[in-house]
């Protein structure tokens, strides 16, 4: 099959929707496809295994000639990975409208992987009318492409609310990890740790991600150091800086040294995948501090997930968008986002290790089920028929209305 992915970001620059469209064109052309991607220009050169096809995509004036490039791959399959800051400022672009419907009419059927909605009105009230914009930007995609796959199970419901008579294109695709597992022996393990400061049985909490202010990182770094006073542990804050805002940074570097923990805080910066890797197996907990709780749309949850890390994330009101997710057998559910229920969490796992060893064999085995990219690659193969999931272990992608979901283990969530 002829495969063209369209993304705004790409690999080298810093972007989770740009590193998921990277490993998904990458596990594509692993499996046989001819995958070819059509992206902006990068300052930096790109080794890639599949085809690479550079041009501005900034607005109107380019709109033309990305339909004749799309035109002239021939594709079999055309997957816009979207999220709509990338695309425009205010979080739409009429262009891209623009750019969907011509190739439409061109008879070149398009899918979405929609990364991100709107913003909530109830959440941020003066910003309405840029709201609705961007439900008219998303309204327009829908109408445009011929599939449409979002990363949580509320996201779905709402646009089957919002949307009813695209029902049958709307379907549930949750994030796999963007950060391969690679080998790592007990002792490089050991070294890993040694070579940043931690002692033999300290205990080392994990983090990772952009460092947006939404994800409350300053609950962990609070967190920490409250468990300072029993069981002092290590924090590595795992991830690239660069694409995050300085002044944030500069508080959260701020917050440690007022919590008197900056000594035991590893800012570690652009990682190489391998490297990430590397330091999430060397790693003992891992802490996902944002206070919404979504967890299928979270490559930083998901990378800890593959990796076989116990995972300490906050409870979702609901739990719509946690379903797959058992408390205490797959993951250690705070009540809520702040220092004393992130402490806690930390605390139940660093005081019984067997009962973190299997949270994260249980989570990892989850992952592998559920959430790989296997999984996700065999949905993308039956998404041009919009045919529902079939099979055991294959329900990364689902039609129609959420619906009730089953663990491995046959327990009903």
């Amino acid at each position: 099959m002829r495969v063209l992915l369209i993304t705004k970001n790409f690999p080298p620059v810093s972007c989770g929707v740009g590193d998921y469209a990277s490993r998904l064109a990458r596990e594509l052309a692993a499996a046989g496809n001819s995958v070819t991607v059509l992206t902006e220009p990068a300052d930096a050169p790109r080794q890639l295994s599949f085809g690479l096809r550079e041009q501005s995509l900034r607005g109107w004036r380019d709109l033309q000639p990305a339909i004749e490039a799309v035109a002239a791959f021939a594709p079999d399959h055309v997957q816009l990975e979207y999220s709509g800051y990338a695309w425009g400022r205010w979080g739409f672009a009429w262009w891209l409208n623009a750019l969907l419907f011509g190739l439409r009419r061109r008879r070149i059927p398009v899918h979405a992987g929609l990364h991100e909605l709107a913003i909530s009105m109830r959440q941020h009230p003066l910003r309405t009318p840029v709201a609705l914009a961007q439900w008219l930007h998303v309204a327009l995609i829908l109408a445009a492409v011929k599939s449409a796959a979002v990363n949580m199970r509320s996201r779905v419901a709402s646009l089957e609310r919002l949307f009813p008579w695209w029902r049958e294109k709307i379907r549930y695709r949750p994030n796999s990890s963007n950060i391969p597992v690679v080998p790592f022996a007990e002792t490089e393990r050991a070294g890993f740790r040694r070579e940043r400061g931690v002692a033999p049985g300290e205990l080392v909490v994990a983090t990772f991600g952009l460092f947006h202010p939404a994800k409350n990182y300053e609950a962990l770094i609070q967190a920490v150091a409250l468990l300072r006073s029993s069981n002092p542990p290590r924090l590595w804050m795992l991830g690239n800086f660069a694409a995050a805002s300085p002044d944030y940074v500069a508080r959260l570097k701020l917050a440690a040294q007022a919590a008197g923990i900056q000594e035991a805080v590893w800012w570690s910066g652009r990682l190489e995948a391998a490297e990430m890797s590397r330091a999430l197996q060397a790693s003992d907990v891992f802490v996902l501090p944002q206070p919404d709780g979504h967890l299928t749309r979270s490559g930083a949850f998901m990378a800890a997930a593959a990796h076989g890390l116990p995972v300490v994330a906050v409870r979702q009101p609901g739990g719509r968008d946690q379903a797959e997710f058992t408390h205490g057998e797959h993951v250690w559910f705070a009540e809520q986002s702040t220092a004393a229920a992130l402490a806690a969490g930390i605390r139940r796992l660093a005081g019984d290790p067997a009962v973190a060893a299997r949270m994260g064999r249980n989570l990892q085995e989850l992952y592998a089920a559920r959430f790989d990219w296997p999984i996700t690659a065999a949905a993308f193969r039956r998404a041009d028929a919009l045919l529902p999931d079939s099979g055991e272990g294959q329900p990364s992608v689902e039609r129609g209305a959420v619906a009730a979901v089953t663990d491995p283990g046959g327990t009903r969530t």
